[in-house]
């Protein structure tokens, strides 16, 4: 059966869901994207009273790492095998090299967006000891549903909430605003292009850019062979983060269509590439 694995908004809302998720993911601070991040300090005490719930937890350092980073990375990858967390999300390589040369007995997926599109490279990363693939929001439903059927690691899937689009280490915005001398105490901004709005955060670390709309799989949930379904909550208030659980948690193949139109009522959504396959392909 599908796991739902879900990522607040807010570090006050895991409590308020913990009951209605199978699992939660969060970014340690500076060390991730894409995800709630919440400090180094916080997180050995976030994952006993996730675990004390008997549920999963699993841990995002999906970022490119320098080497002066590799100490502080070292004592984090020891902190989550001495803590039992459930899996790392994980894009840079350095990660597989320091779980072989510490001898780290930690649960490695790989979650590398844009290039996690193949059952080739999914299977290569498996002998060399992943255990798990965030697939990419970049290839349709029918490759997602190959995948899964070539693939023998645990399985990834996003199926609700904005899709990240574009990470940079520059402080695109921060440049933006010093060109021109304005100020600001936003934290997130808007790029505001052909009637879409493209929401931005801008960190200390990087720039990151999402989706003008809210992915709603629930359709391709119910029919899915995977092994988690992932919701993100960015954006979502408590509220609206629980109502969209429930009705994941309701939905079978009978009702799926009216439970989508349901979302697709209470958020701008779409379908991102689920049905728009690639006009460039490898030569064979």
């Amino acid at each position: 059966m599908t796991k739902l694995v879900v990522c607040p908004n807010k570090k006050s809302d895991i409590k308020k869901i913990i009951a209605k998720v199978d699992a939660i993911i969060l970014g340690i601070k500076d060390y991730s994207v894409n995800f709630l991040d919440v400090e180094l300090t916080e997180i050995e005490e976030i994952i006993n009273y996730v675990h004390s719930k008997n549920k999963e937890i699993f841990i995002s350092l999906n970022k490119n790492f320098h080497n002066p980073e590799l100490k502080e990375l070292e004592k984090i990858l020891r902190l989550c095998e001495s803590t039992k967390v459930d899996g790392i999300f994980y894009y840079d390589v350095a990660l597989i090299n320091l779980k072989h040369k510490l001898n780290i007995d930690v649960p490695l997926i790989w979650s590398a967006e844009h290039l996690t599109t193949n059952a080739y490279t999914i299977n290569y990363w498996s002998r060399e000891g992943i255990d798990g693939v965030f697939l990419s929001n970049e290839i349709t439903k029918k490759e997602i549903e190959d995948i899964c059927t070539q693939v023998c690691v645990k399985v990834f899937v996003q199926c609700f909430g904005y899709l990240p689009m574009y990470v940079s280490e520059r402080h695109a915005v921060n440049n933006y605003l010093e060109h021109f001398n304005l100020k600001t105490r936003s934290k997130t901004f808007r790029i505001e292009k052909e009637g879409k709005s493209y929401p931005i955060i801008e960190r200390k670390i990087d720039t990151e850019i999402y989706s003008s709309f809210m992915l709603n799989a629930l359709e391709e949930y119910v029919s899915y062979d995977i092994d988690y379904a992932y919701i993100n909550g960015y954006e979502l208030d408590t509220k609206s983060l629980m109502d969209v659980i429930d009705i994941f948690k309701s939905a079978d193949k009978d009702n799926a269509l009216a439970l989508s139109g349901k979302l697709d009522s209470m958020f701008n959504t779409g379908k991102g590439f689920l049905y728009k396959e690639t006009i460039y392909q490898v030569k064979k």
